[in-house]
């Protein structure tokens, strides 16, 4: 036992992710991840050590989703009030309207989706990404040229 947290030792190498999801998930990400999970399986190139991804990919998506909600309740934008209150007794003289301003959920949806995406490519969650693996996975003879190496003669 270490720090009285008992350490077991994982082959980051073995072929496969967990597909159950970790217990600190939030509710989105833990119906996603084994989704997620199972899908990625089905690739000989995933490994143990994909987990991580997995697991970053499934909460910037519970992120993603609770900000989406907040937008879809108070609007994609706040308006913004300038109160003035009496030195006297503190009393709320007038409240003016001063404009509006972007929903701060906006900016947390916005930056999760640009993870997912990075994210995703990454695990090959792309359409482009899963091309590429298959041009990795598909046996080549040395003596005939890739797609890729026959496109890139053509627009020479």
């Amino acid at each position: 036992m270490k720090g009285g947290v008992k350490t077991t030792k994982v082959d980051l190498t073995t072929l496969k992710v967990p597909e159950t999801a970790p217990k600190w998930l939030g509710k989105y990400g833990k119906v996603l991840y084994p989704k997620i999970a199972s899908y990625l399986n089905k690739n000989s190139k995933i490994i143990r050590a994909d987990e991580y991804l997995v697991q970053e990919y499934c909460s910037a998506y519970d992120i993603y989703r609770i900000a989406y909600a907040d937008i879809q309740e108070h609007g994609i934008q706040q308006a913004i009030y300038k109160t003035a209150v009496s030195p006297l007794d503190g009393s709320v003289v007038s409240r003016d309207f001063s404009g509006y301003r972007k929903n701060p959920a906006y900016q947390m949806m916005s930056d999760s989706l640009s993870k997912m995406n990075q994210i995703g490519r990454e695990l090959g969650l792309s359409p482009k990404a899963r091309s590429q693996m298959m041009e990795l996975n598909s046996p080549n003879d040395k003596n005939e040229e890739s797609v890729t190496d026959k496109m890139r003669e053509f627009f020479k």
